[in-house]
């Protein structure tokens, strides 16, 4: 089978990538805000100045992580038939939305997102036949700020059977969550050997590390959760002007961010993600741009490289509106993006930049997805495709549809479930719907008929006590 492939670095261009992000982080170095962060690398063998907070990191030390760091991880789900495994296969495709907004698909409303909306968002990813994984699709503003990451993990694994990807600002809100994992699935050591949930942990470009995010970080790696390390340099803004500037920068700082995770705990599964981005020099505003995509799946390369596993930030528009923009964005980015297999894709029901959810945009991307899945599973070249005997046999000015070869081959061809292919004509008579009605119907539809298996109630009134005790806790320290 011929696949079609995107590999346009070069061998020396890698090394030299790898080789200047690994001269950055021992001669520029890093800033690190945690000092029990700090405690770890100098452990390890860094050089640390704990007054201002700035680590060297030695080249040896980013290459024992590397040796330690798991070359395949598994995505364990609250359903076990959901669990995928990111090997550099097949990609997968995460439901990520936008917080904190919402495109409200019953009355277009442009509005804040409530925990109602990221349960009713869970439910149709939870639909969505490629939908693998699901991030919090809105935030839950109606929650108080220091509960929200914890909420919305619960609200999201509770109305999904998939994989749920979180976040969280500090240790304690990792905490819990783990804890709340752990009792869906019976146990901290079952949840190490089936992890359905895992974190997307951001540096802070140019080379920092947030206290936070960072203790967070070493929680969930001592407790086997994957980490995504999520550096965002944007070009000519928190990284340099030129392409391979930011690539270098994201570079040194998932190898920093992968340095404290193995060596916090040895073989902690480390996921390489990147959300480096283009900018308007006008407002300095991440936009979507030919040079994001380039760097990116320049990336995604690097990922190959190391022999990593990969999370890459492609679908996602930054139209406010289920709209033309919104269609080309996101169709061009999945199917690029899908050339270089990543393993997990994020981006789909996200507009505006990744700060609004639309659960219609979700339904329509989904679609775009099996579109891109049938695109990059290529041709294949061998006597039967070839069909010379059928050619010979049908012979000029014949007709192909009743050929047996053709009764054999044509559920091959791929169809859309979605998208309108029909005539003007059947197109009107079926009430001369646009894509984000029909897709709004569908969204309708789902809500009203897909049913998730609930939460035992047992376990629901364990995770009952320990939101309390966060509530507790986290409501009365803020």
């Amino acid at each position: 089978m011929s696949k079609p492939r995107i590999s346009f670095l070069s061998q020396d261009e890698l090394d030299a990538i790898h080789n200047t992000s690994l001269k950055v982080l021992e001669t520029t170095g890093v800033k690190v805000m945690s000092k029990r962060a700090l405690d770890i690398l100098k452990k390890a063998g860094a050089k640390v100045d704990y007054t201002s907070n700035h680590v060297s990191i030695p080249r040896n030390l980013v290459e024992e992580a590397l040796k330690m760091a798991p070359k395949t991880i598994t995505y364990a789900a609250r359903n076990p038939k959901y669990d995928f495994v990111l090997d550099k296969r097949e990609p997968h495709f995460c439901a990520e939305g936008g917080p904190p907004f919402i495109l409200d698909w019953e009355t277009g409303e442009h509005r804040y997102s409530t925990s109602e909306d990221i349960a009713r968002c869970s439910i149709i990813a939870d639909y969505l036949d490629h939908v693998d994984l699901i991030w919090p699709l809105g935030a839950g503003m109606d929650v108080p700020a220091p509960m929200r990451y914890i909420s919305d993990m619960y609200t999201g694994l509770k109305n999904s059977e998939k994989h749920f990807e979180g976040d969280a600002t500090n240790s304690r809100d990792a905490q819990y969550q783990i804890e709340i994992a752990a009792a869906i699935v019976g146990g901290r050591k079952e949840l190490k050997k089936r992890p359905i949930f895992s974190h997307v942990i951001c540096t802070v470009s140019p080379l920092s590390y947030d206290k936070g995010m960072t203790e967070a970080s070493i929680e969930l790696a001592k407790a086997g959760i994957p980490v995504a390390i999520m550096p965002m340099p944007a070009v000519g803004e928190t990284g340099p002007v030129t392409l391979a500037g930011t690539m270098v920068m994201n570079n040194a700082e998932f190898l920093g961010g992968l340095v404290i995770q193995e060596f916090a705990s040895p073989g902690a599964p480390v996921v390489y993600s990147a959300a480096v981005g283009a900018v308007d020099f006008k407002t300095g505003t991440t936009i979507p741009s030919p040079e994001g995509s380039l760097m990116r799946l320049g990336i995604s390369q690097l990922t190959h490289y190391y022999d990593l596993p990969s999370e890459m930030g492609s679908s996602g528009s930054l139209s406010k509106l289920l709209d033309m923009q919104a269609g080309y964005e996101n169709a061009i980015s999945l199917i690029t993006h899908m050339l270089t297999l990543p393993d997990i894709v994020l981006g789909l029901g996200a507009l505006e930049g990744a700060r609004l959810t639309s659960p219609e945009g979700m339904v329509i991307e989904n679609e775009i997805v099996d579109y891109a899945l049938r695109f990059v599973q290529g041709l294949e070249v061998n006597d039967e495709t070839l069909a010379a005997d059928v050619i010979d046999k049908v012979g000029p000015g014949g007709i192909f549809l009743g050929e047996k070869h053709t009764l054999k081959h044509f559920r091959e061809r791929w169809m859309s479930k979605l998208f309108d292919i029909d005539s003007f004509e059947a197109w009107q008579k079926k009430g001369s719907k646009s894509i984000d009605e029909v897709a709004r119907e569908k969204v309708k539809e789902i809500l009203a008929t897909h049913k998730v298996e609930p939460i035992p109630e047992n376990v629901e009134k364990e995770i009952s006590g320990i939101l309390k005790r966060a509530e507790t806790e986290l409501l009365t320290k803020s």
